[in-house]
């Protein structure tokens, strides 16, 4: 049998794969957490003249993108410093306020310290790792943030080292949900894209992503599950400790099947 295979207990799935790629931002990290505390910090930086509250929800517009920059950064139409330029200024523009000349240093320098401050594993991440080395299973890591970022999030939390290959969005200039960057990361390992599972946190870029490059997606979703059945379910986990490592591959234990909602 291939792609997933029911022979796990009754509710979960078996994945006969022999690689795991790891997304890294609320899959390994929590990224949201940090980035709303660094977010606060610049905001007050840029616009000293509102209040905490407003300062909060200004981190929380920024975080959540609308005007689509980060995608963009991710086709590769923009780099980083064009692309938190345009979500300074979607803030700015929200809130009736000019966007400094000198914006991006105020942002980065009050943004970076308390961003590493705040960065977290989960407790799940090493013994997963772990888990995967002792079975042979490999392990490397896509992610969607930059070069630089990752090295300083993994030094950071002593993660340097112990998860494989890395390959970001600077690799090759674009990022998930490309299938180019999924084979890219299952060449790296010397694995093909259909003996690999992918867990990632978000649907489009993860789970969308992953299954159009062949390889065989898991939603972890930190936060809460969603439950709605799919016609072609994909395993939902809400930790790592929901998977069972050995020689045949994943076994997704306590598994829901959904769907986005929203």
């Amino acid at each position: 049998m291939r792609r997933s295979e029911s022979l796990a207990p009754p509710g979960g799935f078996r994945l006969p794969v022999r690689a795991v790629l790891l997304d890294v931002d609320n899959t390994l990290l929590d990224n949201t957490t940090a980035m709303l505390a660094a977010g606060l910090a610049a905001m007050a930086a840029l616009w000293p003249q509102f209040t905490a509250e407003q300062h909060v929800a200004m981190a929380e517009r920024y975080r959540l993108d609308p005007g689509g920059a980060f995608e963009r950064y991710m086709r590769g139409d923009n780099d980083y410093r064009v692309m938190r330029a345009e979500r300074l200024r979607d803030v700015a523009a929200a809130y009736g306020v000019p966007v400094p000349d000198d914006a991006l240093e105020i942002y980065e320098s009050a943004f970076r310290p308390v961003f590493a401050q705040e960065q977290r594993t989960f407790e799940d991440v090493i013994p997963f790792a772990e888990r995967c080395a002792e079975a042979g299973l490999r392990v490397a890591v896509l992610t969607n943030s930059s070069d630089e970022l990752t090295a300083e999030k993994f030094e950071r939390t002593g993660l340097t080292g112990r998860l494989g290959s890395i390959t970001t969005r600077d690799t090759l200039g674009f990022g998930k949900p490309d299938p180019r960057v999924f084979r890219h990361a299952c060449a790296g390992l010397g694995v093909e894209p259909g003996d690999t599972a992918y867990i990632g946190d978000e649907w489009a870029a993860d789970v969308e992503g992953s299954r159009a490059a062949g390889l065989q997606p898991i939603w972890i979703t930190r936060g809460g599950r969603a439950a709605a059945p799919e016609a072609d379910p994909v395993p939902v986990i809400a930790s790592l400790d929901q998977l069972r490592v050995g020689e045949r591959g994943l076994e997704v234990l306590d598994l829901g099947r959904a769907a986005p909602t929203g």
